[in-house]
């Protein structure tokens, strides 16, 4: 099953709605990291240089021969995980175990009644919905220490705004910063600034968006676009690592100094009009893509440019080059780009990873590409997770794995699925750990909530 026939499935499935808010609520407490075929965060590299040409057989590199030499070692672990299922038997505390498969991956399992998350900075967070607001409120945390749930005392607040249509969510400090649980409808999503007491308010309003930078000692409010002039209705905003500019879809891309209140469209920035989208790395690079049809059911064609504000200047990193479609003719190849890195699959199914910034272009031995696998590139963009789906009616990861790229080595295993597990969310937990979220939906009256962690 594809992941869109999936989220759609999410969509048409209609339990009672104490139920479907229960599947609804967010088991990894970043609502930005659920499982997606779109550009993960990649973190900041080296300034592009690199101009990459189409070929008959694929994209030529403008790197060195010992880059291009470089092959990553590729291990499939033969023994497949046996996933543990639904504890029916818990007492409101975590059930924590942990297991080794292939002595190549480290796995923690931990189970909990209800609802619960493990937030960014590695506590388990028990949530039931406030009645009155809708957001996750905190019924308990805890800390996993030599693999026991050690009860974590920790000081919550809520905090209410007063947006056009309200809104509330609660969060708690640690370690210097402030992390976010899920909030209450009215807010599409509430980030948390690095180190500082301010947080990022997304507000949905017929289709489009207004983003709010909210002080949460001081309760003020403000409107991160509101003076900037030449900019209409928002349809999507992203933001650097250091909230000084923003990348704004109008209809129009706009690039924001939010710092000055300039606005200027990516146009008239980079010389570049017909492009199909844009993105923007964490440290200000944006990443301009245009897509290309191509009669039949085979794939079309990709550009790709990288702009860098800081120089002034935009380079083409891919020039009409195919991107892989499973129907490509005479067999699937092409490329699939996951922002700052691009997974090239030859006509002979051979794969090799490469990175549009530096140029280096990494073959990996015996690795099979599935054009219906996600993959997501790590916090630290050295790594690259890759899962496979099964095609029953209830999502489960049959196959994961992950690329190296900093030590030069690929693992993937198999999963066995356990009876009544509904698998909700992937993604990276950390730059090392991978986590998946899941469900019992066997007993509604006693839901048991599952968490897989999984170290490479």
């Amino acid at each position: 099953m594809k992941i869109n026939d999936y989220q759609n499935a999410i969509e048409q499935f209609t339990p009672d709605s104490a139920l479907r808010n229960r599947i609804a609520e967010a088991v990894l407490s970043d609502a930005r990291h659920v499982h997606s075929r779109g550009l993960a965060r990649i973190a900041a590299g080296a300034a592009v240089t690199l101009l990459l040409a189409a070929a008959s057989t694929g994209v030529v590199m403008a790197a060195s021969p010992e880059l291009r030499a470089a092959v990553l070692s590729f291990l499939h672990i033969s023994e497949a995980e046996d996933v543990p299922g639904p504890n029916g038997s818990l007492n409101g505390t975590p059930d924590v175990s942990d297991a080794v498969i292939g002595e190549a991956v480290k796995a923690q399992y931990i189970q909990l009644d209800g609802t619960f998350n493990m937030t960014q900075d590695g506590l388990l967070c028990q949530t039931q919905l406030d009645p009155h607001s809708g957001a996750a409120m905190p019924a308990g945390f805890w800390r996993i220490e030599n693999g026991r749930a050690i009860q974590a005392d920790i000081l919550v607040n809520k905090a209410e705004v007063n947006l056009e249509s309200g809104g509330a969510f609660y969060w708690y400090e640690s370690n210097g910063g402030i992390q976010v649980l899920d909030p209450s409808p009215e807010l599409a999503s509430v980030t948390a600034v690095p180190g500082g007491p301010d947080v990022i308010i997304e507000q949905e309003t017929g289709g489009y968006s207004k983003y709010y930078l909210y002080n949460i000692k001081t309760g003020k409010t403000r409107d991160l676009f509101a003076d900037v002039e030449s900019i209409g209705k928002i349809k999507r905003a992203a933001f650097n690592s250091d909230m000084t500019v923003a990348l704004v879809n109008c209809g129009e891309w706009y690039y924001v100094d939010i710092t000055k209140g300039t606005a200027s469209t990516l146009k008239e920035l980079t010389g570049i009009g017909d492009f199909s989208t844009a993105n923007l790395l964490p440290d200000g690079v944006v990443q301009l893509i245009k897509r290309t049809d191509a009669p039949g059911l085979g794939a079309g064609y990709v550009d790709c440019w990288m702009y860098d504000p800081a120089a002034g200047r935009s380079v083409k990193v891919l020039d009409s080059v195919r991107e892989f479609n499973e129907f490509n003719e005479p067999g699937p190849y092409g490329v699939v780009i996951l922002g700052e890195y691009c997974i090239d699959v030859n006509g002979d199914g051979c794969v090799c990873v490469l990175n549009l910034r530096t140029g280096t272009s990494v073959p990996v031995n015996g690795f099979t590409y599935d054009p219906e696998a996600t993959m997501i590139v790590s916090p630290a963009g050295d790594k690259i997770l890759y899962a496979a789906f099964d095609d029953s009616g209830m999502m489960f990861v049959t196959r994961l794995g992950v690329i190296n790229l900093s030590e030069g080595r690929a693992i993937e295993f198999d999963r066995a699925k356990p009876a009544e597990l509904f698998e909700l969310k992937l993604n990276w937990l950390d730059n090392d750990r991978v986590a998946i979220s899941g469900t019992s939906l066997d007993n509604l009256d006693h839901e048991v909530t599952s968490l897989y962690i999984y170290e490479f």
